[in-house]
């Protein structure tokens, strides 16, 4: 017999019956994790659970931030974080802001939990539908993949599938996930298929180019027995509104003086409230290291450029605030950069001392106030929201006419 004959006969013997076994595909391998994880969540009479997670980035903020997540009985669920609380809850969807409790925003549900989430608060807000309640509506695998982008990723798309041990050994399984603009890691307990940790990489849409952002989520899923009271909602004396931007927030008083200011532009430049009076004056708090702010400013660069063209009396500002550069310089070569590699020409301010978001109640980041041309406080919105450009230019254009 040929050597090469000998050769192929004895590799053939050594790996033995299982030889033309099919190796099991990872992407399979992931999308049965996936369908046992639904039925799991699917099976439990009611579920709370708390997502803890930490961006990290340049010059970011690396403080602990909570999600929390409950699921009752039915396609009854709700989650929430420090700004934003959405309910299903029936037949009905609800949506409120920590900062404006007298009010709440209503919509028919139909069981899509994440489909009402995006109707109300749009694809940027800082909260998004979390893949607990993806994987109990019972949805196929591939749908339940946009519960897990956070708002950040592009779509994705299954890359891989592994077994691995996790604190004390414990078996987890870990589906590898990517999108054309970063990756993620999801771990789940091997035994009872809940989520238990998410990783992920990204460079968010409209952040500067070259800067990436990490999260590092755990949760803690806890079953219950009994349905009932797990997810409730009561608007009591609260009153209903058309939309998220009309959850404008009450932590600002609409009508009183807004707080006096000078700040220095990126060139030293001085430009103070009073300076402004009869023009409509949009002030849009933001920092190097918010990512949502990214967003915010594009906007904010839309609004400056169509106040220029308008011809109205309005001044659109961008206040740097809340920042930790060792330096007064440094922080002036850093903001100079983002605006330069985003290509914003919108004025910027620099808050040395965070002195003036203090002064607005430091209302989070991002936030926007707008300033009527005798100096009065008009409006203010903290976070995202659907067609902001639209809503902020009517905003404007009121201020203007109804303060000459």
């Amino acid at each position: 017999m040929p050597k090469t004959a000998t050769a192929l006969a004895i590799t053939l013997a050594l790996r033995g019956p299982f030889a033309n076994a099919a190796t099991p595909d990872p992407v399979d391998l992931a999308r049965e994790a996936l369908i046992a994880s639904s039925r799991s969540y699917r099976a439990a009479p009611a579920l709370t659970d708390t997502m803890t997670y930490i961006v990290k980035g340049p010059n970011m903020d690396r403080e602990p931030k909570k999600i929390q997540i409950r699921l009752g009985a039915g396609s009854d669920a709700s989650v929430a974080d420090a700004l934003l609380a959405a309910v299903a809850l029936g037949n009905t969807f609800y949506l409120t802001k920590s900062d404006a409790p007298g009010k709440y925003v209503s919509r028919p549900f139909s069981g899509d939990f994440g489909q009402a989430l995006a109707s109300v608060a749009g694809n940027q807000s800082s909260l998004f539908e979390p893949v607990q309640i993806a994987l109990r509506e019972g949805r196929p695998p591939d749908d339940c993949l946009a519960a897990l982008r956070f708002n950040l990723l592009g779509p994705l798309r299954i890359a891989g599938f592994r077994r691995v041990a996790g604190n004390g050994g414990k078996p987890l399984e870990e589906i590898q996930l990517e999108a054309d603009n970063g990756r993620e890691e999801l771990r789940l307990d091997a035994k009872t298929h809940l989520v238990l940790f998410v990783h992920l990489a990204v460079q968010p849409p409209g952040s500067p180019s070259g800067v990436s952002v990490e999260i590092d989520a755990t949760f803690a899923p806890r079953i219950l027995q009994r349905t009932a009271g797990v997810v409730a909602f009561d608007p009591g004396t609260r009153r209903a509104v058309s939309d998220l931007a009309d959850l404008s927030s009450e932590t600002l008083p609409v009508g009183k003086a807004a707080p006096d200011f000078a700040l220095e532009t990126l060139e030293g430049r001085r430009i103070a409230l009073a300076d402004l009076k009869g023009r409509a004056v949009l002030v849009d708090f933001w920092a190097t290291w918010c990512v949502p702010c990214w967003k915010t400013l594009k906007e904010t660069q839309r609004l400056a450029d169509w106040a220029s063209a308008s011809g109205l009396p309005v001044t659109v500002l961008a206040v740097n605030t809340m920042e930790r550069f060792p330096t007064e310089e440094e922080r002036r070569t850093r903001v100079a950069g983002f605006f330069k590699s985003q290509g914003l020409t919108i004025q910027a301010l620099l808050d040395k001392d965070t002195g003036l978001f203090r002064a607005f109640g430091a209302p989070g980041l991002p936030s926007m106030v707008v300033v009527g041309p005798r100096g009065t406080i008009l409006g203010y919105h903290q976070g995202l929201f659907p067609n902001a450009v639209e809503k902020l230019e009517t905003e404007l254009t009121k201020a203007v006419r109804a303060e000459p």
